[in-house]
């Protein structure tokens, strides 16, 4: 007699309950091998692999679970939530929206829908959707700081710094929300004390702590074992800083990738995995399985490259699969994450007085903590005439994302425009409404036939376009970190003021790595008097430019090679000391 269905589910229901999740999964997949792919069993297996941590297969699971019961609004919740781990999580957007539409009701599914919605073409269903949550939950924390972000982000400043104010004195006063992420407050005037004291808060707020592995602290051997953790290594930023890195090491090192992001074969990836001759591609591992196969690859130092930016997985470091884990470059600031001891940043990044305000143990680098590829395209400079720029005029530009312009700096750049009718300014086009209240500033300060806008480009485009730019412009609170970089490294000097945050002294910490201490201003006063003084003296900037553009590739910034030697001796003194430190132990 053949086995029922029910028998298979209520066995896989059993084992999951006495925390046998393989177990679990075991009598789940006999079932559906001997009564077909019935949804209840489905549910079973993808319950079994949810406990397990296996979201990719969870997610094949779910989508054949969301066929089979297509008017379940759990269900396509149940899919949405698990894309969301995943490197496909745009494609959440349709299964949230479906069981929104069917009825579903709850807020978090809304705040993770708003979140998918916000970065596109549907910002104003976002809009929409966070006022109908706050309509219901005034003080909804994660709903006003998504809405403070969106409102950023579409330059409507004078609404977003009466909401931001809010949400300071709130967490001021001691509060904090799951919803709104640390990550969104590096755009706010917090100070480190302050974003210091939210990643902690945040961080008490995990819903589950593991237990670390057990590791031996093995004694320094010929080659550092350094494995590189991240979703980025594809044509993306991160990729794009540290690819000369990569290929650069020593053989004093030997090099591991740990990869759980797109497995896209373009031209950075192609290019990593030429570099790296331990590559893994982790993305079908739990956190815990790839914290084991860190530590069977015996690393010395794990660098986890993404913080708490899109895609990270947090949870592969706080198993502490490595004796020495360290935070680098993806995320400008404290993470306060379990696991994580090291925080890599230069001396400008993080002075000796604000150590204090950072969770981790700082390693400096001895000149910037960016890492850059020397081997970069540096493609000529497109002709004006092809970008629509006045040929004499001075070109001045910024092309960072629109939620780091801020309203203080925005109205800089339009009392230097009023004073040098010779000058433009050149902006990356944002959204039409973010466009519009920026013209809508430059008309009051009758200054709108002098602002230009620069649609999206691929990057040798866009890396030739700022060719013809006479000065990059910086901003606070959130400082232009890769698009610094970009400018300085076509010949660009960039003006910047030094913040009193980690990600508001970036543009800083390029400049002094770029020779350009002369364009580091104090503050927005400084900052305001230097940027009317070149305008004033356009013989000067132009100088300035040639003087730099002559020596930009060669600038310590892009010395890929220095760089690497003194990141190696970081690592290799790090573990050195965690050595110590074990022995004494």
């Amino acid at each position: 007699m053949t086995t029922p269905a029910h028998v298979f589910a209520e066995r896989s229901t059993q084992s999951l309950a006495r925390g046998d999740a393989e177990g679990a999964l075991q009598h789940a997949r006999q079932g559906l091998a001997a009564c077909g792919e019935i949804a209840g069993l489905i549910w079973e297996e993808c319950e079994a692999l949810r406990t397990l941590g296996r979201t990719p297969e969870r997610v094949l699971r779910l989508n054949r679970l969301a066929a089979l019961q297509p008017h379940d609004p759990v269900i396509l919740v149940e899919l949405g939530l698990a894309l969301l781990r995943t490197p496909s999580a745009p494609q959440a957007i349709k299964p949230l929206r479906a069981a929104i539409a069917m009825g579903y009701k709850d807020t978090g599914v809304e705040l993770a829908l708003a979140g998918l919605e916000m970065g596109g073409p549907d910002a104003a269903q976002c809009e929409a959707r966070l006022r109908a949550i706050l309509a219901n939950e005034p003080t909804h924390m994660g709903a006003q700081g998504m809405l403070w972000r969106l409102l950023s982000q579409q330059c409507r400043w004078q609404e977003a710094a009466r909401l931001e104010k809010r949400l300071l004195e709130r967490i001021a006063n001691g509060e904090v929300n799951a919803a709104l992420t640390p990550f969104w407050l590096l755009g706010s005037d917090a100070d480190e004390a302050t974003l210091h004291g939210y990643a902690l808060a945040h961080e008490r707020l995990a819903v589950a702590h593991v237990q670390p592995l057990a590791l031996p602290v093995r004694q320094p051997r010929a080659r550092l074992r350094v494995g590189y953790l991240s979703s980025d290594f594809y044509h993306h930023a991160t990729a794009m800083l540290v690819a000369g890195l990569l290929e650069s090491h020593s053989e004093a090192v030997e090099v591991f990738a740990y990869s759980h992001g797109p497995r896209v074969d373009d031209d950075y990836r192609v290019r990593l995995k030429r570099a790296v001759a331990n590559w893994r591609d982790i993305n079908a591992l739990s956190d815990e399985a790839a914290a084991h196969l860190i530590r069977a690859d015996e690393i010395d130092v794990l660098v986890e490259l993404k913080g708490r930016t899109y895609g990270a997985r947090l949870g592969i470091a706080a198993f502490r699969p490595a004796p020495v884990v360290l935070h680098y470059l993806g995320y400008p600031g404290t993470l306060a994450a379990a696991g994580i001891d090291y925080l890599v940043a230069d001396p400008t990044l993080i002075p000796p007085e604000s150590q204090s305000h950072y969770a981790e143990t700082v390693l400096r680098m001895p000149i910037c903590y960016q890492a850059n590829d020397a081997k970069r395209a540096r493609p000529s400079a497109t002709p004006r005439a092809e970008l629509g720029l006045p040929e004499g005029a001075v070109v001045l530009c910024n092309f960072n994302q629109s939620y780091k312009w801020s309203e203080r700096f925005m109205r800089v750049w339009m009392r230097a425009l009023q004073r040098a009718p010779h000058a433009v300014l050149w902006l990356l086009e944002p959204d039409t409404v973010a466009r519009e209240n920026v013209m809508s500033l430059a008309r009051e300060h009758k200054v709108e036939a002098q602002v230009y806008w620069a649609p999206r480009a691929n990057m040798e485009q866009h890396l030739a376009r700022l060719g013809t730019a006479n000065l990059a412009l910086d901003q606070l609170p959130y400082a232009s970190h890769t698009t610094g970089s970009d400018a300085l490294w076509m010949g660009v000097p960039l003006l910047t003021c030094l913040g009193n945050t980690y990600q508001g002294r970036v543009g800083a910490s390029l400049a002094r790595a770029a020779g350009l201490n002369e364009l580091i201003t104090a503050n927005i006063e400084a900052y305001e008097r230097l940027l009317g003084n070149l305008l004033a003296q356009p013989d000067r900037l132009r100088a300035i430019q040639r003087e730099y553009g002559a020596r930009a590739t060669h600038a310590p910034l892009f010395d890929t090679a220095t760089f690497t030697a003194q990141w190696e001796a970081l690592l290799r003194d790090t573990y050195g000391r965690a050595v110590s430190a074990s022995d004494r132990g």
